[in-house]
């Protein structure tokens, strides 16, 4: 669904062609509405994939609407709501574009000139993503200076990969940290995780979904923070 996304206007210079912004949605019209307006206040013609996790309410209209107003973007409605990381690697492969964005739909653009800095740094080809670094253990906690331990993981609230190197790793997940296994990957093939100071450029209100609908993680959620519970009593 979307209108203008092979009609690209052919005097666009603005040298971000080669990247696509994708946001995933899960019934959160307010915060969708705001960081996509946001978006467009500083990149309007950037290209953008807004997956719809099933909604079926004002915020699925509202992106309805965007489809067909907005020439640059596409939207993909999921008739159910397959979770943000499965909802986000889907939209990875269909992009399309050497590079993608990951944007949190609960984030907020303050000001133009990120994309540009992070696209420098695929300048080198071992480069895989661009964003805020965080140490995490293998249970997708972040871990501080004083635990054993550590995985670098590219926070995907705001995020710059290489489309082609992630589609030769493994999958984001439906986890709380939905990238893990996928940067664990990715370092052990030999790439680059590159920090640059996106909150500079990007507020993140944080838990924005989660916060009202929670992950739905089951057991799974319980069973792995009871064990790092465990594992920082041995530390």
């Amino acid at each position: 669904m979307g209108t203008g996304w092979n009609e690209m206007s052919p005097d666009r210079t603005n040298g971000l062609d080669d990247i696509t912004v994708v946001v995933i949605n899960y019934r959160t019209l307010d915060l969708t509405e705001r960081c996509i307006t946001s978006l467009r206040l500083h990149y309007p013609q950037v290209q953008l994939l807004v997956s719809d996790n099933g909604s079926a309410d004002e915020s699925t209209e509202y992106l309805r609407g965007l489809g067909k107003a907005d020439p640059y973007a596409r939207v993909i409605l999921h008739k159910r709501n397959l979770h943000h990381g499965p909802a986000l690697h889907h939209a990875v492969q269909v992009a399309g574009t050497t590079l993608v964005f990951s944007l949190d739909s609960d984030c907020q653009v303050l000001q133009a000139g990120f994309l540009e800095r992070m696209q420098c740094a695929f300048e080198d080809p071992a480069v895989y993503a661009v964003g805020r670094l965080a140490i995490m253990n293998r249970f997708g906690y972040e871990l501080d200076a004083t635990q054993p331990g550590s995985l670098g993981y590219i926070h995907p609230a705001a995020m710059l990969l290489d489309r082609q190197k992630y589609l030769h790793l493994k999958p984001f997940r439906h986890h709380g940290s939905p990238c893990l296994a996928n940067m664990r990957s990715a370092v052990r093939a030999g790439w680059r995780l590159v920090e640059f100071p996106v909150q500079d450029f990007i507020y993140h209100q944080g838990r924005g979904t989660c916060a009202r609908h929670g992950y739905d993680l089951g057991w799974q959620h319980v069973a792995e923070y009871l064990l790092n519970r465990w594992l920082k009593t041995k530390w």
